[in-house]
Protein backbone atom coordinates (compact mmCIF):
# COMPACT_ATOMS: atom_id res chain seq x y z
CA UNK A 1 0.00 0.00 0.00
CA UNK A 2 1.49 3.45 -1.29
CA UNK A 3 1.33 6.50 1.51
CA UNK A 4 2.09 9.73 -0.08
CA UNK A 5 3.83 12.67 2.14
CA UNK A 6 0.15 14.31 1.67
CA UNK A 7 -1.72 11.19 3.16
CA UNK A 8 -0.03 10.59 6.27
CA UNK A 9 0.66 13.94 6.97
CA UNK A 10 -3.19 14.56 7.36
CA UNK A 11 -3.30 11.30 9.73
CA UNK A 12 -0.21 12.62 11.78
CA UNK A 13 -1.56 16.11 12.12
CA UNK A 14 -5.28 14.40 13.24
CA UNK A 15 -3.36 12.34 15.41
CA UNK A 16 -1.01 15.10 17.36
CA UNK A 17 -2.47 17.62 20.02
CA UNK A 18 -0.16 20.20 18.49
CA UNK A 19 -0.14 23.97 18.46
CA UNK A 20 -2.46 25.67 15.83
CA UNK A 21 1.19 27.99 15.00
CA UNK A 22 3.13 24.11 14.51
CA UNK A 23 0.21 22.71 12.36
CA UNK A 24 0.52 25.72 10.07
CA UNK A 25 4.33 25.52 9.78
CA UNK A 26 3.81 21.65 9.31
CA UNK A 27 0.87 22.29 6.09
CA UNK A 28 3.24 24.75 4.97
CA UNK A 29 6.03 22.07 4.93
CA UNK A 30 3.57 19.32 3.20
CA UNK A 31 2.43 22.50 0.29
CA UNK A 32 6.29 22.92 -0.35
CA UNK A 33 6.71 19.24 -0.74
CA UNK A 34 3.54 18.83 -3.22
CA UNK A 35 5.40 22.04 -4.71
CA UNK A 36 8.41 20.40 -5.54
CA UNK A 37 6.63 17.88 -7.12
CA UNK A 38 8.89 14.63 -6.80
CA UNK A 39 5.58 12.43 -5.47
CA UNK A 40 8.44 9.94 -3.45
CA UNK A 41 5.76 7.38 -1.53
CA UNK A 42 6.85 7.48 2.26
CA UNK A 43 8.67 4.07 2.37
CA UNK A 44 10.55 5.40 -0.87
CA UNK A 45 11.76 8.92 0.71
CA UNK A 46 16.01 8.34 1.31
CA UNK A 47 18.68 10.57 2.36
CA UNK A 48 19.18 12.09 -1.69
CA UNK A 49 15.28 13.10 -1.96
CA UNK A 50 15.45 14.83 1.35
CA UNK A 51 18.77 16.85 0.18
CA UNK A 52 16.79 17.82 -2.98
CA UNK A 53 14.08 18.81 -1.69
CA UNK A 54 15.40 21.24 1.28
CA UNK A 55 17.65 22.22 -1.64
CA UNK A 56 14.60 22.97 -3.18
CA UNK A 57 13.35 25.16 -0.23
CA UNK A 58 16.13 27.06 0.32
CA UNK A 59 16.78 28.38 -3.60
CA UNK A 60 13.27 29.10 -3.60
CA UNK A 61 13.54 30.87 -0.34
CA UNK A 62 16.13 32.55 -1.57
CA UNK A 63 14.31 33.48 -4.96
CA UNK A 64 11.68 34.75 -3.44
CA UNK A 65 13.39 37.07 -1.71
CA UNK A 66 13.45 35.58 2.03
CA UNK A 67 15.88 37.32 4.64
CA UNK A 68 16.60 33.55 5.88
CA UNK A 69 16.32 31.06 3.79
CA UNK A 70 18.48 28.57 5.27
CA UNK A 71 16.28 28.89 8.40
CA UNK A 72 12.86 28.83 6.09
CA UNK A 73 14.85 25.37 4.76
CA UNK A 74 15.51 24.02 8.81
CA UNK A 75 12.07 24.75 9.63
CA UNK A 76 10.74 22.62 6.80
CA UNK A 77 13.44 20.01 7.37
CA UNK A 78 12.35 19.64 10.85
CA UNK A 79 8.83 19.24 10.49
CA UNK A 80 9.74 16.69 7.45
CA UNK A 81 11.41 14.59 10.13
CA UNK A 82 8.38 14.89 12.82
CA UNK A 83 5.98 13.57 9.99
CA UNK A 84 8.49 10.89 9.41
CA UNK A 85 9.21 9.89 12.52
CA UNK A 86 5.77 9.65 13.52
CA UNK A 87 4.78 7.50 10.23
CA UNK A 88 8.45 5.41 11.52
CA UNK A 89 6.85 4.88 15.01
CA UNK A 90 3.26 3.69 13.35
CA UNK A 91 5.17 1.67 11.12
CA UNK A 92 4.15 3.22 7.97
CA UNK A 93 8.20 2.67 6.48
CA UNK A 94 10.25 0.57 7.85
CA UNK A 95 13.26 2.72 8.62
CA UNK A 96 13.89 6.16 9.61
CA UNK A 97 16.12 7.92 6.66
CA UNK A 98 18.98 9.44 7.72
CA UNK A 99 18.61 13.88 7.47
CA UNK A 100 21.19 15.95 6.03
CA UNK A 101 22.55 18.48 8.43
CA UNK A 102 20.95 21.75 9.09
CA UNK A 103 21.99 24.10 6.93
CA UNK A 104 23.41 27.32 8.00
CA UNK A 105 21.02 30.03 9.16
CA UNK A 106 20.91 33.31 10.09
CA UNK A 107 20.25 32.97 14.16
CA UNK A 108 17.23 35.27 14.80
CA UNK A 109 17.19 34.85 18.56
CA UNK A 110 21.03 34.67 19.01
CA UNK A 111 22.87 32.33 20.05
CA UNK A 112 21.79 30.24 22.88
CA UNK A 113 24.76 27.96 23.20
CA UNK A 114 28.00 28.23 24.78
CA UNK A 115 31.10 27.81 22.50
CA UNK A 116 33.70 26.13 23.21
CA UNK A 117 36.48 29.05 24.35
CA UNK A 118 33.46 29.74 26.37
CA UNK A 119 33.70 26.50 28.26
CA UNK A 120 37.47 26.53 28.16
CA UNK A 121 37.15 29.86 30.28
CA UNK A 122 34.73 28.31 32.21
CA UNK A 123 36.48 25.04 33.18
CA UNK A 124 39.75 27.33 34.40
CA UNK A 125 37.80 29.87 36.22
CA UNK A 126 36.45 27.15 38.80
CA UNK A 127 39.60 27.04 40.36
CA UNK A 128 38.60 30.58 41.45
CA UNK A 129 35.55 29.63 43.00
CA UNK A 130 35.17 30.35 46.82
CA UNK A 131 34.70 28.15 49.17
CA UNK A 132 31.38 27.32 50.29
CA UNK A 133 30.12 28.17 54.15
CA UNK A 134 29.94 24.67 56.46
CA UNK A 135 31.83 23.80 53.38
CA UNK A 136 33.11 19.79 54.40
CA UNK A 137 33.79 17.55 51.27
CA UNK A 138 36.79 16.38 50.38
CA UNK A 139 37.66 18.45 47.54
CA UNK A 140 37.74 22.45 46.85
CA UNK A 141 34.50 23.81 45.10
CA UNK A 142 36.35 24.22 41.86
CA UNK A 143 36.83 20.03 41.49
CA UNK A 144 33.07 19.40 41.63
CA UNK A 145 32.42 22.16 38.98
CA UNK A 146 35.16 21.16 36.54
CA UNK A 147 33.51 17.03 36.98
CA UNK A 148 29.79 18.74 36.58
CA UNK A 149 31.01 20.60 33.26
CA UNK A 150 32.08 17.77 32.22
CA UNK A 151 28.94 15.68 32.40
CA UNK A 152 26.87 18.63 31.35
CA UNK A 153 28.83 18.97 28.00
CA UNK A 154 28.98 14.90 27.57
CA UNK A 155 25.67 14.07 28.47
CA UNK A 156 23.53 17.22 27.93
CA UNK A 157 21.61 16.23 31.64
CA UNK A 158 19.38 18.45 33.14
CA UNK A 159 20.65 20.80 36.35
CA UNK A 160 18.80 18.38 39.02
CA UNK A 161 20.67 15.15 37.52
CA UNK A 162 23.98 16.95 38.55
CA UNK A 163 23.36 19.06 41.49
CA UNK A 164 20.03 18.48 44.06
CA UNK A 165 18.45 21.63 44.76
CA UNK A 166 14.62 20.42 45.22
CA UNK A 167 13.20 17.63 46.57
CA UNK A 168 12.25 16.08 43.42
CA UNK A 169 15.36 15.78 41.86
CA UNK A 170 17.07 13.01 41.28
CA UNK A 171 21.22 13.40 41.20
CA UNK A 172 23.29 11.03 39.84
CA UNK A 173 24.62 9.01 43.31
CA UNK A 174 28.02 7.08 43.72
CA UNK A 175 26.12 3.88 43.54
CA UNK A 176 25.07 4.78 40.22
CA UNK A 177 29.10 5.24 39.10
CA UNK A 178 30.64 1.35 37.43
CA UNK A 179 33.74 1.52 37.26
CA UNK A 180 33.56 -1.96 35.43
CA UNK A 181 33.42 -2.58 31.44
CA UNK A 182 30.69 -4.73 31.48
CA UNK A 183 27.88 -2.50 30.90
CA UNK A 184 25.30 -2.77 33.98
CA UNK A 185 22.30 -3.65 32.03
CA UNK A 186 23.80 -6.16 30.19
CA UNK A 187 23.12 -4.51 26.46
CA UNK A 188 25.67 -3.81 24.39
CA UNK A 189 29.42 -3.50 23.87
CA UNK A 190 31.95 -3.29 26.88
CA UNK A 191 33.85 0.00 27.41
CA UNK A 192 37.04 -0.11 29.30
CA UNK A 193 36.29 3.24 31.10
CA UNK A 194 33.31 2.32 32.89
CA UNK A 195 29.28 3.52 33.12
CA UNK A 196 27.02 6.06 34.07
CA UNK A 197 23.31 5.58 35.70
CA UNK A 198 20.69 8.63 35.24
CA UNK A 199 16.88 9.38 34.87
CA UNK A 200 15.24 12.24 33.49
CA UNK A 201 13.03 13.48 36.04
CA UNK A 202 10.67 15.35 33.75
CA UNK A 203 10.49 11.70 31.58
CA UNK A 204 11.32 9.39 33.99
CA UNK A 205 13.16 7.66 31.13
CA UNK A 206 16.56 6.22 32.43
CA UNK A 207 20.15 6.13 30.50
CA UNK A 208 23.33 3.62 30.76
CA UNK A 209 25.87 5.93 29.16
CA UNK A 210 29.37 4.63 28.67
CA UNK A 211 31.83 7.27 30.52
CA UNK A 212 34.57 8.13 28.05
CA UNK A 213 38.34 9.20 28.98
CA UNK A 214 37.61 12.71 29.97
CA UNK A 215 34.60 11.09 31.98
CA UNK A 216 36.08 9.53 33.11
CA UNK A 217 39.11 10.97 34.81
CA UNK A 218 36.94 13.69 36.06
CA UNK A 219 34.53 11.39 37.96
CA UNK A 220 37.13 9.24 39.50
CA UNK A 221 39.45 13.17 40.35
CA UNK A 222 36.26 13.53 42.97
CA UNK A 223 36.09 10.26 44.31
CA UNK A 224 36.21 10.12 47.84
CA UNK A 225 38.37 7.44 49.63
CA UNK A 226 35.46 5.58 50.27
CA UNK A 227 32.18 6.44 48.21
CA UNK A 228 29.18 5.76 49.52
CA UNK A 229 26.73 4.21 47.56
CA UNK A 230 23.94 6.88 48.37
CA UNK A 231 25.47 9.96 48.52
CA UNK A 232 25.27 12.09 45.58
CA UNK A 233 28.77 12.58 43.69
CA UNK A 234 27.93 16.30 42.85
CA UNK A 235 28.61 18.89 45.30
CA UNK A 236 29.20 22.55 45.63
CA UNK A 237 25.83 23.36 43.72
CA UNK A 238 24.65 24.77 47.01
CA UNK A 239 20.89 25.42 47.22
CA UNK A 240 21.14 27.79 44.21
CA UNK A 241 23.04 26.01 41.42
CA UNK A 242 22.31 28.56 39.06
CA UNK A 243 23.72 31.75 41.04
CA UNK A 244 26.74 29.86 41.53
CA UNK A 245 26.94 29.28 37.74
CA UNK A 246 26.23 33.10 36.93
CA UNK A 247 29.61 33.80 39.17
CA UNK A 248 31.46 31.35 37.31
CA UNK A 249 30.19 32.91 34.01
CA UNK A 250 31.38 36.51 35.74
CA UNK A 251 35.01 35.21 36.81
CA UNK A 252 35.11 33.65 33.27
CA UNK A 253 34.25 36.50 31.49
CA UNK A 254 31.99 35.10 29.46
CA UNK A 255 29.27 37.77 28.71
CA UNK A 256 25.65 37.33 29.05
CA UNK A 257 23.58 35.96 25.80
CA UNK A 258 22.03 38.96 23.53
CA UNK A 259 18.84 38.64 21.67
CA UNK A 260 20.10 40.03 18.19
CA UNK A 261 16.38 41.72 17.45
CA UNK A 262 15.49 43.27 20.84
CA UNK A 263 19.44 43.22 22.24
CA UNK A 264 17.94 42.21 25.94
CA UNK A 265 20.81 40.70 27.65
CA UNK A 266 19.83 37.39 29.60
CA UNK A 267 22.41 35.23 32.15
CA UNK A 268 23.46 32.24 30.94
CA UNK A 269 22.07 29.27 33.11
CA UNK A 270 22.88 25.60 33.45
CA UNK A 271 19.61 24.28 31.07
CA UNK A 272 22.02 26.40 28.75
CA UNK A 273 24.55 23.32 28.88
CA UNK A 274 21.87 21.11 27.64
CA UNK A 275 21.15 23.36 24.61
CA UNK A 276 25.51 23.52 24.37
CA UNK A 277 25.53 19.40 24.56
CA UNK A 278 22.76 18.82 21.57
CA UNK A 279 24.63 21.71 19.46
CA UNK A 280 28.03 19.87 19.51
CA UNK A 281 26.91 15.98 19.50
CA UNK A 282 25.13 17.20 16.25
CA UNK A 283 27.82 18.95 14.81
CA UNK A 284 29.53 15.91 15.16
CA UNK A 285 27.59 13.06 14.47
CA UNK A 286 23.92 14.68 12.63
CA UNK A 287 20.99 13.40 15.14
CA UNK A 288 22.68 11.99 17.35
CA UNK A 289 21.39 15.08 20.00
CA UNK A 290 17.98 13.03 19.90
CA UNK A 291 19.45 9.94 21.04
CA UNK A 292 21.93 11.48 23.58
CA UNK A 293 19.84 13.40 25.55
CA UNK A 294 16.57 11.55 25.10
CA UNK A 295 14.72 13.78 22.54
CA UNK A 296 11.46 13.17 21.02
CA UNK A 297 10.75 14.29 17.95
CA UNK A 298 8.12 16.21 16.92
CA UNK A 299 6.56 14.72 20.36
CA UNK A 300 7.70 11.35 19.17
CA UNK A 301 9.72 9.03 21.38
CA UNK A 302 12.00 6.95 19.43
CA UNK A 303 10.89 3.10 19.29
CA UNK A 304 13.33 0.78 19.68
CA UNK A 305 16.34 2.03 21.90
CA UNK A 306 18.27 -0.90 21.91
CA UNK A 307 18.79 -0.55 18.45
CA UNK A 308 19.89 3.01 18.61
CA UNK A 309 22.32 2.01 21.60
CA UNK A 310 25.47 1.87 19.10
CA UNK A 311 25.21 5.37 17.63
CA UNK A 312 24.84 6.87 21.38
CA UNK A 313 28.08 4.81 22.37
CA UNK A 314 29.92 5.31 19.31
CA UNK A 315 28.94 9.65 19.42
CA UNK A 316 29.97 9.72 23.67
CA UNK A 317 32.97 7.78 22.78
CA UNK A 318 34.54 10.08 19.91
CA UNK A 319 32.82 13.22 20.78
CA UNK A 320 34.97 16.24 20.36
CA UNK A 321 36.25 17.40 23.94
CA UNK A 322 36.73 21.46 24.72
CA UNK A 323 40.85 21.55 25.06
CA UNK A 324 40.58 22.58 28.52
CA UNK A 325 38.50 19.27 29.93
CA UNK A 326 41.54 17.04 28.26
CA UNK A 327 44.42 18.94 30.27
CA UNK A 328 43.24 16.65 33.67
CA UNK A 329 44.03 13.26 31.68
CA UNK A 330 47.01 14.94 30.46
CA UNK A 331 48.54 15.42 33.74
CA UNK A 332 47.78 18.97 34.29
CA UNK A 333 45.78 19.70 37.41
CA UNK A 334 46.19 23.24 39.06
CA UNK A 335 48.12 24.64 36.42
CA UNK A 336 47.93 25.94 32.46
CA UNK A 337 48.42 23.08 30.43
CA UNK A 338 49.51 25.50 28.26
CA UNK A 339 51.96 27.72 29.79
CA UNK A 340 52.68 25.40 33.52
CA UNK A 341 51.39 28.50 34.91
CA UNK A 342 49.94 27.48 38.48
CA UNK A 343 46.36 28.98 38.79
CA UNK A 344 45.18 30.76 42.00
CA UNK A 345 43.03 28.73 44.05
CA UNK A 346 40.35 29.82 46.06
Amino acid sequence: MSNSVETISAKYLAAKKLSGGTRKENKSTVTKWTAWGNGVDVGQINRSHIRDFLDWVHDQAEANGGSNPGRTANKARENLRAILAWAWEQEYLAKLPPFPKPKPQRDVAGRHYLTKPDLNSLYFATYQLPRLRGWKQPYTVGHYWRAALVVFFNYGVDTGTVFRSAGFHEPILWRHVSWRPEPPNGQGKECRYGWLFYRRVKTQKQFHRPMNRVVHAHLKSIRPETPQPDEPVFAGGSSRPNKQFQLLCDLAGVKPKQDVETGEEKLWVLKDLRKTAATYYDEHMPESSIEILGHSVGGVTYRHYAHRDPLAFKAIMTLPQPTAFSALHHGFDGECPCCRRKFDQA
